[in-house]
Parts: C-alpha cells; sequence; structure tokens
C-alpha cells in the first residue's frame, strides 16, 4: 500500500504542473473592449429637403411687391472622414468632414401687382434656385450607451453652391419689357444635427444613421431699368434638412 500512495504522489507531482501548463494554454483569452478612439473614412447617401421665401422689392416701377416660396428634394450622399477620442469612459469628442452631392432645384411663379396690391392683369414674376453640392466641417460629442453604440450630436461650419435666376416680366407687353437676374453663390453658414454609430461586430466597421440642419444667408441681386428704376430680387436664407445613413472604416 505504501508503494502504491507513494507511486501515486510522485505520478501527481510531476503531471500537476504539467496540467497546470496545458490548462493555462488552453484558457480563452479575453478580448480587449470596444475604443472608439481613432480615425476612420467613410461614405453616406440618403434624401434631402430645401426650403427657401423669395420675394420682389421694385423702385421707381409701377408694380407691386410679391413673394412666393422655393421647396425642393433630391437624394443626396458623398464621403466623409474624422477623427475621435474616448474618455472618462464612455464620453467621445471628435472632428469630422463631409462632401455631399445633391440636386436640390425648384421654381415658383407669383402674379404680376400694380402698387395697390391688384392684379395687373399679364405678366408675372419666378424665381428658380439649383443646388449641387454642400461640405461641412464639425465637432462631434458623443456618450457610448454601450461599448459598441454611440449616440452623438454634432455642430460646425457648413459651405454650398447654388445657381439663381429671377425674371420680373411686366405687363405691358412682355420682354423685352422685364427685368431679369441670373448668378452663382458659394458661401458659408452653420450646421447643426445628431446621430448614431454601431460598431454591431465590435471591430473596425462602423455604421451610421445622421440627421443634419444646413442654414445659410439669404441673397439679393438688382436688375435696373435706370438708377431710379430697378427691383431687388431677394432670395430668403436657405435651409436644408438631410437624413442620411453610412458606412465607415476605423483605423
Amino acid at each position: 500500500m505504501r508503494k502504491v500512495l507513494g507511486l501515486v504522489g510522485a505520478t501527481l507531482l510531476f503531471a500537476g504542473p504539467a496540467l497546470a501548463a496545458d490548462l493555462a494554454v488552453k484558457a480563452p483569452t479575453l478580448m480587449p473592449a470596444f475604443s472608439w478612439t481613432g480615425c476612420y473614412i467613410g461614405a453616406d447617401v440618403g434624401g434631402a429637403l430645401s426650403q427657401q421665401h423669395a420675394s420682389i422689392t421694385p423702385v421707381g416701377v409701377k408694380q407691386g411687391s410679391v413673394s412666393g416660396d422655393l421647396t425642393g428634394s433630391s437624394a443626396i450622399g458623398g464621403p466623409y472622414v474624422g477623427c475621435n477620442y474616448q474618455f472618462m469612459p464612455a464620453w467621445v469628442v471628435g472632428i469630422e468632414g463631409d462632401y455631399s452631392w445633391a440636386k436640390l432645384s425648384s421654381s415658383t411663379n407669383a402674379p404680376n401687382l400694380l402698387p395697390n396690391g391688384t392684379s395687373a392683369g399679364s405678366g408675372g414674376v419666378s424665381w428658380s434656385n439649383k443646388t449641387d453640392w454642400l461640405a461641412s466641417l464639425r465637432g462631434r460629442l458623443g456618450f457610448a450607451v454601450m461599448p459598441n453604440f454611440l449616440l452623438y450630436g454634432t455642430g460646425g461650419v457648413a459651405w454650398t453652391r447654388t445657381s439663381y435666376a429671377g425674371l420680373d416680366v411686366f405687363n405691358t407687353g412682355g420682354c423685352p419689357n422685364c427685368l431679369g437676374t441670373t448668378f452663382n453663390d458659394t458661401h458659408a453658414g452653420w450646421v447643426a444635427g445628431a446621430g448614431v454609430d454601431w460598431a454591431p461586430w465590435s471591430n473596425n466597421w462602423i455604421f451610421r444613421l445622421e440627421y443634419l440642419h444646413y442654414q445659410f444667408s439669404g441673397v439679393t441681386s438688382t436688375a435696373s431699368f435706370s438708377p431710379a428704376s430697378f427691383v431687388t430680387f431677394g432670395w430668403g436664407d436657405f435651409k436644408v434638412d438631410s437624413i442620411r445613413a453610412g458606412v465607415a472604416f476605423k483605423f
């Protein structure tokens, strides 16, 4: 019996370290927690709606002021790139730039009125606009409600390019008894919105759903018969609302 116990003890003595080493090799390794820190590049696509109020102001012309509303819709989409930094430990701050192609165009008409507001009987006023692209540079602040699910707000500066046209046809025979204007305008405004980023596999691929509101100040253009006889075409604040879905790769 003593020999048997001694043999068992010796076996355990020599087998124990080997068994422990084997268990250590086979123990599952823990995956590191997902982090939003890093830079990314992606693309998105969606839809956009635009709104703008238009008007004319006649001076030295026997005509009353009239106005109309321009509304347009279009598909929108393009590339975006940005960087995030995660801290405290679920807050995320970042910066992002994007460029979006669009075909937001609209037109509207108004009747020709006399200065007292009654109908002139003929003629009319028309306005149109066409936007080819939008771009922005925005800050982002988000909170990771789950390690791989981020809610964020965003805002910053935006740019756009829009073509404008206006035509005022008077009631005495039409053109050439009319005034018109056409021009292109590229200028800055502001943008703000919110969205969600989701990394379903907790790796480099990030899916997105985002809402953005753009706003740009209005523009005017004057067409004249003489220094004392002219019409000012006005386009008010240009507003665009968009919803887009995107996918990005984080480096």
